[in-house]
Protein backbone atom coordinates (compact mmCIF):
# COMPACT_ATOMS: atom_id res chain seq x y z
CA UNK A 1 0.00 0.00 0.00
CA UNK A 2 1.21 3.51 -0.80
CA UNK A 3 0.60 5.92 2.07
CA UNK A 4 1.01 9.69 2.31
CA UNK A 5 1.24 11.34 5.73
CA UNK A 6 1.64 14.99 6.59
CA UNK A 7 3.22 15.76 9.95
CA UNK A 8 5.07 12.49 10.53
CA UNK A 9 7.84 13.62 12.85
CA UNK A 10 5.95 13.19 16.13
CA UNK A 11 2.61 12.46 17.74
CA UNK A 12 -0.11 10.80 15.69
CA UNK A 13 1.88 11.16 12.46
CA UNK A 14 4.84 9.29 13.93
CA UNK A 15 2.53 6.58 15.28
CA UNK A 16 0.98 6.16 11.84
CA UNK A 17 4.39 6.12 10.20
CA UNK A 18 5.68 3.33 12.45
CA UNK A 19 2.50 1.27 12.03
CA UNK A 20 2.54 1.61 8.24
CA UNK A 21 6.24 0.78 7.96
CA UNK A 22 5.77 -2.25 10.23
CA UNK A 23 3.22 -3.71 7.83
CA UNK A 24 5.40 -3.08 4.77
CA UNK A 25 3.74 -0.02 3.26
CA UNK A 26 5.54 2.48 1.06
CA UNK A 27 5.23 5.71 3.02
CA UNK A 28 5.76 9.30 1.95
CA UNK A 29 5.99 11.89 4.72
CA UNK A 30 5.60 15.66 4.42
CA UNK A 31 7.04 17.52 7.40
CA UNK A 32 8.83 20.79 8.13
CA UNK A 33 11.29 18.80 10.26
CA UNK A 34 14.16 17.19 8.31
CA UNK A 35 14.30 13.41 8.23
CA UNK A 36 14.62 12.60 11.94
CA UNK A 37 17.14 10.26 13.50
CA UNK A 38 15.66 6.88 14.30
CA UNK A 39 13.06 6.89 11.53
CA UNK A 40 11.62 3.38 11.14
CA UNK A 41 13.25 1.07 8.63
CA UNK A 42 11.36 -0.83 6.01
CA UNK A 43 11.89 -2.27 2.54
CA UNK A 44 14.25 -0.43 0.21
CA UNK A 45 12.54 2.72 -1.00
CA UNK A 46 9.81 2.21 1.56
CA UNK A 47 10.13 5.66 3.12
CA UNK A 48 10.45 9.03 1.41
CA UNK A 49 10.77 12.10 3.63
CA UNK A 50 9.78 15.36 1.96
CA UNK A 51 10.95 18.34 4.02
CA UNK A 52 8.41 21.08 3.35
CA UNK A 53 6.88 23.85 5.47
CA UNK A 54 3.13 23.60 4.87
CA UNK A 55 2.69 27.09 6.30
CA UNK A 56 4.90 28.66 3.65
CA UNK A 57 3.52 30.24 0.50
CA UNK A 58 6.63 29.79 -1.69
CA UNK A 59 5.24 28.68 -5.09
CA UNK A 60 8.56 27.09 -6.10
CA UNK A 61 8.63 24.90 -2.99
CA UNK A 62 5.00 23.88 -3.55
CA UNK A 63 5.73 23.03 -7.20
CA UNK A 64 8.64 20.82 -6.11
CA UNK A 65 6.43 19.11 -3.56
CA UNK A 66 3.75 18.49 -6.18
CA UNK A 67 6.28 16.84 -8.50
CA UNK A 68 7.55 14.62 -5.69
CA UNK A 69 4.01 13.54 -4.77
CA UNK A 70 3.17 12.62 -8.35
CA UNK A 71 6.39 10.58 -8.56
CA UNK A 72 5.55 8.67 -5.34
CA UNK A 73 1.86 8.15 -6.05
CA UNK A 74 -0.79 7.20 -6.69
CA UNK A 75 -1.61 6.80 -2.99
CA UNK A 76 -4.01 4.31 -1.47
CA UNK A 77 -4.21 6.12 1.88
CA UNK A 78 -3.64 9.81 2.59
CA UNK A 79 -3.76 11.17 6.15
CA UNK A 80 -3.50 14.95 6.30
CA UNK A 81 -2.46 15.18 9.91
CA UNK A 82 -0.05 18.12 10.20
CA UNK A 83 -1.38 20.79 12.54
CA UNK A 84 -0.34 23.49 14.96
CA UNK A 85 -2.08 25.51 17.66
CA UNK A 86 -1.96 28.83 19.47
CA UNK A 87 -3.30 28.89 23.03
CA UNK A 88 -4.06 31.64 25.49
CA UNK A 89 -6.18 34.78 25.46
CA UNK A 90 -7.13 35.45 21.84
CA UNK A 91 -6.06 39.10 21.92
CA UNK A 92 -2.70 38.29 23.51
CA UNK A 93 -1.63 35.88 20.76
CA UNK A 94 0.27 37.59 17.90
CA UNK A 95 -1.76 37.95 14.72
CA UNK A 96 1.04 36.19 12.82
CA UNK A 97 0.50 33.10 14.97
CA UNK A 98 -3.25 33.05 14.24
CA UNK A 99 -2.52 33.35 10.53
CA UNK A 100 0.00 30.52 10.63
CA UNK A 101 -2.51 28.24 12.37
CA UNK A 102 -4.94 28.87 9.52
CA UNK A 103 -2.28 28.28 6.87
CA UNK A 104 -1.08 24.96 8.26
CA UNK A 105 -4.39 23.54 9.53
CA UNK A 106 -6.75 24.63 6.76
CA UNK A 107 -5.10 26.09 3.68
CA UNK A 108 -2.43 23.40 3.36
CA UNK A 109 -4.83 20.39 3.49
CA UNK A 110 -7.07 22.12 0.96
CA UNK A 111 -4.12 22.71 -1.36
CA UNK A 112 -2.79 19.18 -0.94
CA UNK A 113 -6.20 17.65 -1.65
CA UNK A 114 -6.50 19.75 -4.80
CA UNK A 115 -3.03 18.73 -6.00
CA UNK A 116 -3.63 15.04 -5.34
CA UNK A 117 -6.95 14.94 -7.15
CA UNK A 118 -5.95 17.23 -10.02
CA UNK A 119 -2.72 15.32 -10.69
CA UNK A 120 -4.43 11.92 -10.33
CA UNK A 121 -2.20 11.01 -7.39
CA UNK A 122 -5.06 9.22 -5.59
CA UNK A 123 -5.48 5.55 -6.49
CA UNK A 124 -8.94 4.13 -7.24
CA UNK A 125 -10.61 3.37 -3.93
CA UNK A 126 -8.15 5.54 -1.99
CA UNK A 127 -9.02 6.89 1.45
CA UNK A 128 -8.37 10.60 2.10
CA UNK A 129 -8.43 11.26 5.86
CA UNK A 130 -8.56 14.79 7.25
CA UNK A 131 -7.47 15.11 10.89
CA UNK A 132 -9.69 17.63 12.67
CA UNK A 133 -10.51 17.72 16.40
CA UNK A 134 -13.27 17.33 18.97
CA UNK A 135 -13.32 21.12 18.88
CA UNK A 136 -15.61 20.65 15.85
CA UNK A 137 -18.38 19.76 18.34
CA UNK A 138 -17.90 22.57 20.85
CA UNK A 139 -16.58 26.03 21.50
CA UNK A 140 -12.90 25.94 22.43
CA UNK A 141 -12.08 28.91 24.70
CA UNK A 142 -8.33 29.41 24.84
CA UNK A 143 -7.67 28.06 21.35
CA UNK A 144 -10.12 29.98 19.17
CA UNK A 145 -8.12 30.16 15.94
CA UNK A 146 -7.23 26.46 16.24
CA UNK A 147 -10.93 25.60 16.59
CA UNK A 148 -11.80 27.84 13.63
CA UNK A 149 -9.23 26.14 11.42
CA UNK A 150 -10.42 22.65 12.39
CA UNK A 151 -14.09 23.58 11.91
CA UNK A 152 -13.20 24.87 8.46
CA UNK A 153 -11.37 21.64 7.69
CA UNK A 154 -14.39 19.58 8.81
CA UNK A 155 -16.71 21.60 6.56
CA UNK A 156 -14.29 21.15 3.66
CA UNK A 157 -14.18 17.38 4.20
CA UNK A 158 -17.98 17.14 4.33
CA UNK A 159 -18.28 19.22 1.17
CA UNK A 160 -15.66 17.15 -0.67
CA UNK A 161 -17.12 13.79 0.32
CA UNK A 162 -19.70 13.37 -2.44
CA UNK A 163 -17.68 14.78 -5.38
CA UNK A 164 -14.70 12.57 -4.58
CA UNK A 165 -16.90 9.53 -3.98
CA UNK A 166 -18.05 9.92 -7.59
CA UNK A 167 -14.36 9.83 -8.54
CA UNK A 168 -13.82 6.64 -6.52
CA UNK A 169 -12.12 8.25 -3.50
CA UNK A 170 -13.36 7.88 0.09
CA UNK A 171 -13.17 11.01 2.28
CA UNK A 172 -13.08 10.58 6.06
CA UNK A 173 -12.90 12.98 9.01
CA UNK A 174 -10.94 12.04 12.13
CA UNK A 175 -11.86 13.98 15.29
CA UNK A 176 -9.63 12.81 18.13
CA UNK A 177 -9.73 14.10 21.66
CA UNK A 178 -6.60 14.95 23.66
CA UNK A 179 -3.69 12.67 22.82
CA UNK A 180 -0.46 12.08 24.69
CA UNK A 181 1.74 13.93 22.21
CA UNK A 182 4.45 16.62 22.38
CA UNK A 183 2.01 19.04 20.74
CA UNK A 184 -0.57 18.50 23.49
CA UNK A 185 2.06 18.86 26.19
CA UNK A 186 3.25 22.13 24.67
CA UNK A 187 -0.18 23.76 24.56
CA UNK A 188 -1.96 22.25 27.55
CA UNK A 189 -1.98 23.99 30.93
CA UNK A 190 0.90 23.08 33.21
CA UNK A 191 0.39 19.93 35.27
CA UNK A 192 -2.49 18.83 33.03
CA UNK A 193 -2.95 15.11 33.53
CA UNK A 194 -1.22 13.06 30.81
CA UNK A 195 -2.86 9.91 32.10
CA UNK A 196 -6.21 11.01 30.66
CA UNK A 197 -4.86 11.52 27.15
CA UNK A 198 -5.15 8.76 24.59
CA UNK A 199 -1.93 7.19 23.25
CA UNK A 200 -1.52 8.19 19.60
CA UNK A 201 -0.84 4.56 18.74
CA UNK A 202 -4.48 3.73 19.57
CA UNK A 203 -5.71 6.46 17.28
CA UNK A 204 -3.37 5.28 14.52
CA UNK A 205 -4.84 1.77 14.75
CA UNK A 206 -8.35 3.19 14.39
CA UNK A 207 -7.35 5.09 11.25
CA UNK A 208 -5.68 2.10 9.62
CA UNK A 209 -8.54 -0.29 10.44
CA UNK A 210 -11.43 2.08 9.72
CA UNK A 211 -14.14 0.91 7.35
CA UNK A 212 -14.34 3.01 4.18
CA UNK A 213 -18.10 3.21 4.80
CA UNK A 214 -17.57 5.47 7.82
CA UNK A 215 -17.13 9.20 7.34
CA UNK A 216 -16.66 10.34 10.94
CA UNK A 217 -13.93 8.63 12.97
CA UNK A 218 -14.14 9.20 16.75
CA UNK A 219 -11.43 7.41 18.76
CA UNK A 220 -12.64 6.02 22.07
CA UNK A 221 -15.75 6.22 24.22
CA UNK A 222 -14.76 9.62 25.62
CA UNK A 223 -14.68 11.16 22.15
CA UNK A 224 -18.11 9.74 21.32
CA UNK A 225 -19.58 11.12 24.55
CA UNK A 226 -17.98 14.55 24.05
CA UNK A 227 -19.28 14.75 20.50
CA UNK A 228 -22.77 13.75 21.65
CA UNK A 229 -22.78 16.32 24.46
CA UNK A 230 -21.55 18.97 22.06
CA UNK A 231 -24.53 18.27 19.82
CA UNK A 232 -27.27 18.14 22.45
CA UNK A 233 -25.90 20.65 24.97
CA UNK A 234 -23.40 22.91 23.22
CA UNK A 235 -23.40 25.63 25.90
CA UNK A 236 -22.66 23.11 28.64
CA UNK A 237 -19.87 21.54 26.61
CA UNK A 238 -18.31 24.92 25.88
CA UNK A 239 -18.35 25.81 29.59
CA UNK A 240 -16.60 22.53 30.34
CA UNK A 241 -13.95 23.24 27.73
CA UNK A 242 -13.51 26.73 29.14
CA UNK A 243 -12.74 25.29 32.57
CA UNK A 244 -10.47 22.61 31.13
CA UNK A 245 -8.32 24.97 29.05
CA UNK A 246 -9.05 28.70 29.17
CA UNK A 247 -9.49 29.16 32.93
CA UNK A 248 -6.32 27.19 33.69
CA UNK A 249 -4.30 29.08 31.09
CA UNK A 250 -5.59 32.39 32.49
CA UNK A 251 -4.49 31.39 35.99
CA UNK A 252 -1.01 30.78 34.59
CA UNK A 253 -0.95 34.19 32.92
CA UNK A 254 -1.23 32.91 29.37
Amino acid sequence: MRVLLSGGASGLGAALLHACMARGDQVTVIDAVPDPQGAPEGPAGGLAWLCHDLGAADPVAWAQLETALVDRGPFDLVVLNAGISATGRFEHIPLADHRQVSRVNLRAPLQLAMVLQHRKALAPGARLVFVASLSCFTGYPGAASYAASKDGLAAFARSLRRPLRQAGVVVQLLCPGPMDTPHAARHAPKRAGRERRMPPERVAKLVLRASPRRFLLLPGTGAHLAALLGRIAPRTMTRIMGRVLFDKLKQQGR
